[in-house]
């Protein structure tokens, strides 16, 4: 009885499983074209992947060859280089760093509709970017950068409108920026520095609302910086330094409200600095050097809060340092050197606890060192030469116990050497000569151990040289001719 239970429940069960098996048949012969596609990409559409792929490979030259070795077989998502979707489409191609050598002409994009990222930065590969590039619709990341392209870049790439990073800097790119740049409405970040750039700065850039980086510097662009490049909001860094771009910053740049990077130098911009410009809270880097402005540096720089470098040298700046400057205490780096500026150094510069370098050489600036300067206790580098200060050396300046070169020269400066610069045990280069200092030289200056330039010329200075100058080991260069020194000969 239990044996023919058993029979009939086995003969149940294969009952069961034939009905199912011609139940996948039917549905595998009349399932849709969709479900197809769902299930995987056709057997044509990985061959031509392919097919485009070994296309391109076999016109690279030999050495491009043997780096792609890997590339061969049925089954490209295997190679080096390449990413897949599950489905088994080719979305990614990345070969940085190859060395291959050769051109993209005969890349069929066409045939890669799926391609997300196309990385090829740090090769050998030149020629003209091709327009057929433009066909990739889904591509998010283009990177050409440090090859050797040429030629104009596409206005056909302007319809990458899923494009989030176009990066072509260090190529052999010439001709304008193109305008349709400005339909990118989801680039995150443009760079295209280190090329031969020219023409105008597009004013569709300013459409460009999703930009966060934006790098044009050593190119030949002329014409003026677009006031619309006000409309950026999502803006974090703008480098457009050595260009050649005329014209008044414009005052649309302080509504920038995230930026943190601005570096406009070595350009020929004119006319004054904006005030606008302190609106700027989060800017950390502010670079205006070399270029022809001129007027005052504006009392609203002291809305900057977060900034750690400021450099406006090599223009023609007037007026006095504000006292607002002092309100940036987050300042490491200050250069207004060679400038017209003139007026007191403001007492408040002694707030900037956090400076490492400051430089205010080649200006008109008057009056006496503040003594608050010896509050700077991190100050490395202090720059007054060339200006027509007056008055006594404060001898707070012994307080900057970092300092390695110190550079009063050329100024108006009387009284005596204080002895607090024996404090100075970093100390490398001393400048103080064309001035008006008198009395001795210090023995305390033989404290300066680490000293290797000592230049004391023409001032007023009287008495014997001190026999502790003969403690600096590492002095490479003396000066204290034209004095009235005596016992020369007392010197070792």
């Amino acid at each position: 009885m239990a044996s023919s239970q058993k029979q009939a429940s086995m003969l149940f069960l294969a009952c069961v499983l034939l009905m199912l098996t011609q139940e996948m048949h039917c549905l595998a012969s009349s399932q849709s074209p969709s479900l197809v596609a769902f299930a995987g990409p056709s057997n044509q559409t990985t061959n031509e992947e392919r097919e485009a792929l070994l296309t391109w490979k076999s016109e690279l030259d030999s050495q491009s060859h043997c780096t792609l070795s890997s590339w061969n077989g049925t089954n490209p998502c295997s190679w080096h280089g390449i990413d897949c979707d599950p489905p088994g489409s080719i979305v990614s191609l990345n070969l940085l760093d190859f060395a291959i050598h050769g051109t993209l002409r005969h890349l069929n994009f066409s045939l890669l509709p799926h391609l997300v990222t196309l990385k090829l930065a740090n090769n050998s590969l030149f020629g003209n970017i091709p327009p057929s590039m433009a066909l990739l619709a889904k591509l998010t990341h283009l990177d050409l950068s440090q090859n050797n392209f040429s030629g104009n870049i596409p206005t056909q790439l302007g319809s990458l409108r899923s494009l989030q990073v176009l990066e072509l800097s260090h190529n052999n790119f010439n001709g304008p920026i193109p305008s349709e740049i400005g339909s990118l409405s989801n680039l995150t970040g443009l760079f295209l520095s280190a090329n031969n750039l020219s023409g105008f700065i597009p004013r569709e850039i300013g459409r460009l609302k999703s930009l966060n980086y934006l790098k044009l510097m050593n190119n030949r662009i002329t014409g003026p910086v677009p006031s619309s490049i006000g409309n950026m909001s999502s803006l974090i860094e703008m480098r457009l330094c050595n260009n050649q771009l005329v014209g008044a910053i414009p005052k649309e740049i302080g509504m920038l409200g995230s930026l943190i990077e601005l570096d406009l130098s070595s350009n020929y911009l004119n006319g004054y600095i904006p005030k606008t410009l302190g609106n700027l809270s989060n800017l950390v880097v502010f670079y205006l050097y070399q270029n022809q402005l001129s007027g005052p540096i504006p009392l609203e720089v002291g809305g900057m809060r977060s900034l750690i470098c400021f450099r406006l040298p090599l223009n023609d700046l007037t007026g006095p340092i504000p006292s607002s400057i002092g309100k940036l205490s987050n300042l490491n780096y200050v250069s207004l050197r060679m400038n017209k500026l003139s007026g007191p150094i403001p007492s408040s510069i002694g707030n900037l606890s956090n400076l490492n370098v400051l430089r205010l050489f080649k200006n008109k600036l008057s009056g006496p060192i503040p003594s608050s300067m010896g509050n700077l206790c991190n100050l490395k580098t202090l720059q007054l030469n060339f200006n027509e200060l007056s008055g006594p050396i404060p001898s707070s300046i012994g307080n900057l116990s970092n300092l390695k070169t110190l550079r009063l020269n050329t100024n108006e400066l009387s009284g005596l050497i204080p002895s607090s610069i024996g404090n100075l045990s970093n100390l490398k280069t001393l400048w103080l000569n064309i001035n008006e200092l008198s009395g001795p030289i210090p023995s305390s200056i033989g404290n300066l151990s680490n000293l290797n330039l000592l230049d004391l010329y023409e001032n007023e200075l009287s008495g014997p040289i001190p026999s502790s100058i003969g403690n600096l080991s590492n002095l490479q260069y003396l000066s204290l001719d034209t004095n009235e020194l005596s016992g020369l000969s007392s010197y070792p």
